[in-house]
């Protein structure tokens, strides 16, 4: 009898072991599991690839410079960046106040006026006309009132016509007080004319200057050039050399329009 009690027990406990409705709630946990696994992976953030080397740029930085003995010339090298303000094909007008720097007797002032054509950036021809005016000097003041000489026997320039081969080898920019960068071209110009004294008329006359062009826009300039005339003419009632250094400040006005610019 107890043995037939002992069986039927184990008989009720594996029944409940083994039942469906245990089966299905293992499944739903184990199911409920694998969401909950499934949303933590989503969560945890993916390992990023390490970026590739590249180990041709590493060899370069790490090569001993040796090509750089191969690389062209320097007169092989273009310069790319065009001049702010380009001359080739324009015309420019120049008008400036005059100063006669090296005459003790007189004090001569007057206008210059410049028009000239630019073949290229470097090359271009110039007409030149100078009109002047003279005053006498302290000096020459003195030597009348004191000891009674007279200097009107000294030649003096009254007016100046010519022409002039222009030449501009120096292109270069300086900085105006840090804030600006303004472009010059320094040029050299040699020629001859006719000077006109206030005793004679149509002196023949070696002109020789030199100066700088300062842009301003790629229409205007600001220029100073430094002259140098030199003729035969009266003196002290004979003929003699005459060298007239003449300094100028004005404004230069360029046309047609740099469309290439």
């Amino acid at each position: 009898m107890r043995l037939k009690n002992d069986l039927m027990m184990m008989l009720l406990v594996l029944t409940f072991v083994f039942s469906p409705k245990v089966f299905a709630a293992d499944d739903a946990d184990n199911e409920e599991l694998n969401v909950i696994e499934l949303e933590l992976e989503k969560s945890v953030p993916k390992k990023q690839n390490a970026p590739a080397v590249n180990t041709s740029t590493q060899e370069n930085k790490n090569s001993d410079f040796s090509e750089l003995g191969h690389l062209a010339p320097f007169s092989e090298v273009s310069v790319i960046q065009k001049k702010y303000l380009p001359k080739t094909g324009r015309f420019q007008f120049f008008g400036g106040a005059s100063l006669t720097t090296n005459d003790p007797f007189y004090n001569t002032t007057g206008i210059t006026l410049r028009a000239a054509y630019h073949l290229t950036e470097t090359w271009g021809i110039e007409l030149n006309y100078m009109t002047l005016g003279s005053g006498e000097s302290k000096s020459t003041k003195e030597l009348l009132e004191v000891q009674n000489i007279s200097t009107d026997s000294l030649a003096y320039t009254k007016q100046y016509l010519g022409a002039a081969i222009q030449w501009a080898p120096i292109y270069g920019k300086f900085a105006l007080y840090n804030n600006k960068i303004v472009p010059f071209d320094h040029y050299f110009a040699i020629g001859t004319g006719s000077t006109k004294t206030q005793s004679k008329d149509n002196i023949s006359t070696l002109h020789f200057s030199t100066g700088q062009i300062f842009a301003v826009s790629k229409a205007w300039a600001v220029r100073w050039d430094f002259t140098w005339n030199f003729f035969s003419a009266k003196a002290i009632n004979e003929d003699g050399n005459i060298n007239n250094l003449i300094f100028s400040l004005g404004a230069s006005f360029f046309f047609p329009e740099a469309k290439y610019r």
